[in-house]
């Protein structure tokens, strides 16, 4: 579990119970600082799917170098992300990845939302950010594996609650394993693509991957 949750949900203003359980089991249940550890620390990243704004909110803690911009279509996740007093010094839109200028970031990262899309509309979302990169650019991407079985059943079917029982999540569950999210990656244009667990210690199969826009890909 990353360190400081407790300082991150606190820049969350005029929070409601629900919402700041939301905030907290998201937190706990993702690896947040195994994932910032591929993350530089000045430049422009975009993050495609930003919802409530929590992973940006922590790079607005810990990458305070770093130009920070976030699009998301959910107008309530949007509305959540506002109460952060760190969007003060975030740039978020209500839209799509699709709709962003192209080669105008150092950096992007999607968290938790390919498994939420179906595949033409993955690999849609990864060309969109392979435009939206200067070249030399990078892609971080965070989602679960579809193994192990017995940490992939319980997600799959959190993911089915969040989105259908509770509707706390806009999307449909459609999850895909390490290996075609690799081969996704390469499609849309990505080079030097690199793939690996950072599930240890987790009850979720989380993976990240990285890639490259390099010149002529």
């Amino acid at each position: 579990m990353a360190l400081g949750g407790r300082r991150v949900i606190g820049q969350y203003r005029d929070l409601g119970w629900r919402a700041r359980a939301y905030l907290w089991v998201r937190w706990l249940i993702c690896p947040f600082d195994r994932i910032l550890a591929l993350v530089p620390e000045t430049g422009r990243l975009l993050d495609v799917g930003c919802g409530s704004a929590l992973w940006l909110t922590y790079l607005a803690l810990e990458r305070k170098g770093l130009e920070l911009h976030g699009v998301d279509p959910d107008a309530r996740k949007m509305a959540l992300a506002a109460r952060s007093s760190a969007a003060a010094h975030l740039e978020l839109r209500q839209g799509l990845v699709e709709e962003a200028p192209t080669e105008s970031f150092d950096l992007v990262t999607i968290l938790d939302v390919l498994c939420l899309v179906p595949d033409d509309v993955k690999a849609g979302m990864l060309r969109a950010s392979w435009r939206a990169l200067e070249v030399g650019g990078s892609i971080v991407v965070k989602d679960a594996d579809t193994r192990p079985w017995w940490k992939y059943a319980p997600t799959a079917f959190e993911e089915f609650l969040a989105v259908h029982v509770l509707r706390m999540t806009v999307g449909r569950p459609h999850f895909a394993s390490i290996e075609d999210l690799s081969r996704m990656l390469e499609s849309a244009g990505f080079q030097d693509v690199v793939a690996e667990r950072i599930d240890r210690g987790y009850l979720h199969p989380h993976v990240v991957l990285s890639g490259k826009k390099k010149r002529g890909g």
